[in-house]
């Protein structure tokens, strides 16, 4: 939407520079996306008259001119087919310059020397016309500033207009607006019309045969109009506001459009076949031949405009070429009609046809506004087109606009804004964005006509928010309102989980649930993926079994980006099926990826490349870090990984996911070829484990005595078990008890590895003596030596 400084201005008492402006309407929701500053580029322009007009020898089409510049007589050159003595024109002498940089010089062409240049409106960019010269009225006198003749500078905003929002697709709108802002006070146009006194009621009768497609519809009859190319100060406002000039009729139409934003249309009445309009539905296979020459085939969804005969216009969407405006045209039908937005969408869009008008009707025109366009666009015409309007109007308006009544609660306000919002600021924002009310405990708000999207207490309290200035509100870090939930015990553990994985230094993904068919079919998770009945492509035709599916691509991505150290986790959700005819089962799971070198802590640290450690690590310090329980990690065999390298993860004795390095079969389906940890634990098991509230203990008082030990035991047995039975033996005096050590080697039989435990014994009430530590240790030997056979390493 276009919006021109100078045509604003006409309709609200606003000296803001237009920068603020822009800001203004930008930070109340009317996104100002460009701004152009229109016609700033011309200088040196004036009027000249041409004395004298002779053909060069040698060209079909140039000619010798003598122009008058006021102050002395020049040459130029001009190519221009409609140049003659005795016109008045624009003219650059030299020194002048033209949008795009252009500098007026002295030439010479074909000979013939040229001080200056006769101008056409394109080479001001004033208006698309570029074949002919512009004639000026003969009273303008030679030597004449640009700017004497026609005000060219302009400021054109060009806005983003969100759809809920008609009323915006007009001057008049955005002045409301800048009222509300405090840019000013907006009015509308006046209105002096001299009519004849002959009523148009006796020339042209409205027959409305779908009021749900026309429930308004408005006409007036003007005699003895002048067709012709509208005067320069409207071919200009025309050409900024992004349309193209046809005559003064038409231009008029289009200018009031723009300034009230209600469609308008003129009709050359002498070629209606009856002194009628009839709007009705069109009928099926209906032919119809539009303004581009297009003939189109109609049916019931199009609303057709006809002389009770045949079609002249479909319904706010586009003209008959039997029925326009030419130079031929003396008796104009003006049309200012209301229609309904769904009835006009639908014939938009069969018929792949969009116009200004159909833009606006189908968000929603003003109702109200149809009469007051169609006198605003009537004396326009009497005054430019020399046309007399007919007294008054003709009018059908078989169903009335019903505004809603919306209470507006002051305590809700605050409620939902978080901010008191006093009542006399609420009513001044109301009455300056022409909204109605009545006040006693709370407003009682009228919907006004050209504001068909509030419906709604919220939608009133949305305008107050926008028009007292979002900046203008507290920021909270609260929830409140009763529109605020409680955070779901999920909800707290994620975000817990969140922000420890990303201050571990992980990052986090969001891949989409989608995945590429091609690949669940080389891992084998086929069957177990839902499929799309109807899928964009191929890369996104199964929804994920698994986080693995979508994890992959998102690795390989960033390898092949020279990424080589990742530490990735995401938490997603995956589907599995559930049975024919049942929809799949969706659960939540926790993804993380390792691969490459692990980041030093410190400066003086040497980096060390990821392994299954890493992973188990982190997921041990996630286990604590929300208080789970213990973990336990059992060898399984898993597709995914590399056989030795492949575990299922338990916490507190419950299944609660898998991890493991990525096997090569795998890798190579996958086009990876570094060496990836990865693991995906059940979310929601998570979840449930999380106590509700942390515990804590009390620092010890008392030293602990530390201890190791390394046995000597079969192959077979996990060290967790070995840590289990080191707790059982020690009973209350063993604080902590870890591995740290695994070795196979010299000195170790084949069948056997040694392990090493570091163990803390401690009292919470006094310090340990060591002959109880002894004791302690000579109970957990013994006990590792009946259960396992194991043997201290020598």
């Amino acid at each position: 939407m276009k919006i021109s400084l100078n045509l604003l201005r006409t309709l609200i008492d606003c000296d803001w520079p237009y920068e603020k402006i822009a800001d203004k309407l930008t930070m109340s929701g009317s996104e100002v996306e460009a701004i152009e500053r229109r016609g700033y580029e011309i200088s040196g322009v004036i009027s000249a008259r041409i004395d004298s007009v002779t053909a060069i020898d040698g060209s079909d089409r140039l000619s010798k001119c003598e122009v008058q510049t006021g102050k002395k007589n020049l040459q130029v050159v001009c190519g221009a087919p409609n140049v003659a003595k005795g016109q008045n024109v624009l003219f650059a002498p030299i020194g002048a310059r033209l949008p795009g940089g252009v500098n007026i010089e002295k030439a010479e062409i074909h000979g013939v020397e040229s001080f200056g240049m006769v101008l056409s409106e394109a080479e001001l960019d004033l208006s698309p016309e570029s074949d002919i010269i512009s004639v000026l009225p003969p009273d303008i006198k030679p030597g004449t500033p640009l700017d004497k003749i026609v005000n060219y500078r302009d400021i054109i905003f060009e806005l983003e207009i969100t759809p809920n929002r008609p009323d915006c697709l007009s001057h008049i709108g955005i002045a409301v607006e800048l009222q509300a802002l405090g840019g000013g006070r907006a009015h509308l146009p006046d209105i002096n019309i001299r009519e004849i006194n002959e009523p148009t009621s006796g020339a042209v009768a409205v027959e409305i045969e779908d009021p749900v497609g026309c429930p308004r519809y408005t006409a007036r009859v003007i005699r003895n109009v002048s067709v012709k190319p509208s005067p320069l100060w409207l071919k200009i406002m025309v050409h900024y506001l992004g349309m193209r000039p046809i005559n003064n009729v038409v231009d008029i139409t289009n200018i009031a459009m723009m300034e009230l934003g209600q469609p308008l249309h003129a009709f050359d009445y002498d070629k209606f076949s009856n002194p009628l309009v009839v709007v009705r539905r069109a009928r099926r296979d209906e032919k119809f031949v539009t303004l581009d020459n297009i003939e189109r085939s109609l049916n019931a969804e199009h609303l057709l405009i006809t002389d009770g005969a045949r079609g002249v216009a479909i319904a706010g969407i586009m003209g008959g070429l039997d029925s326009e405006v030419s130079d031929r045209t003396s008796v104009v039908l003006l049309e200012s009609a209301y229609f309904d937005p769904v009835t006009i969408r639908r014939g938009s869009k069969s018929l792949g046809l969009s116009s200004e008008s159909s833009r606006r009707f189908e968000r929603g025109a003003n109702p109200e506004m149809a009469p007051f366009a169609n006198h605003r666009a009537s004396e326009a015409i009497s005054g430019i087109a020399g046309g007399q309007p007919l007294l008054d109007i003709v009018e059908s308006y078989p169903r009335a606009f019903a505004p809603v009544n919306i209470e507006l609660r002051p305590s809700r306000v605050e409620q939902l804004l978080g901010v008191k919002i006093e009542d006399n600021e609420i009513a001044r924002i109301l009455s300056d964005l022409h909204i109605s009310y009545t006040l006693d405990a709370n407003f009682v708000v009228i919907q006004p006509s050209f504001r068909p999207d509030l419906t709604r207490e919220v939608d009133l309290i949305e305008e107050i928010a926008r028009i007292h200035g979002f900046d203008g509100i507290p920021a909270s870090f609260r929830p409140g309102g009763s529109l605020v939930t409680p955070e779901t015990k999920y909800q707290r553990i994620r975000e817990k989980t969140r922000d420890y994985l990303v201050g571990a230094g992980l990052m986090e993904i969001f891949p989409v649930t989608l995945g590429d068919i091609r690949l669940s079919s080389k891992l084998g998770q086929l069957e177990s993926s839902v499929r799309l009945m109807n899928p964009l492509s191929e890369e996104m035709a199964v929804v994920r079994p698994d986080l693995f599916l979508t994890m992959f691509p998102v690795i390989r991505r960033n390898l092949n980006f020279r990424e080589p150290n990742l530490a990735l986790f995401e938490i997603g959700d995956v589907y599995n099926p559930d049975g024919k005819g049942q929809l799949p089962r969706q659960c939540s799971y926790l993804g993380i990826a390792l691969c490459g070198m692990e980041f030093p802590d410190f400066w003086g640290a040497k980096w060390r490349a990821r392994d299954i450690f890493s992973l188990k690590g982190l997921i041990e310090d996630l286990v604590s870090h929300l208080q789970l329980g213990k973990i336990e990690l059992v060898c399984s065999d898993h597709f995914v990984f590399e056989k030795g390298y492949s575990f299922d993860v338990n916490i507190s004795g419950r299944p609660a996911g898998r991890m493991g390095r990525i096997s090569k079969s795998v890798a190579e389906s996958v086009d990876i070829k570094e060496q990836v940890y990865i693991a995906q634990l059940d979310f929601e098991n998570l979840v449930e484990l999380t106590p509700e509230t942390i515990t804590a203990r009390e620092l010890a008082r008392y030293p602990s005595a530390d201890r190791d030990i390394a046995i000597v035991l079969n192959e077979d047995i996990p060290a967790r078990t070995i840590e289990d039975e080191i707790s059982k033996a020690a009973g209350s005096l063993l604080d902590e008890v870890w591995v740290f050590d695994l070795y196979r080697g010299k000195g170790i039989p084949n069948g056997k590895k040694s392990l090493a435990f570091g163990m803390k014994f401690r009292l919470a009430d006094r310090t340990l003596t060591d002959e109880e530590v002894g004791q302690a240790l000579e109970k957990i030997v013994s006990a590792l030596k009946v259960r396992f056979g194991a043997e201290l390493r020598a």
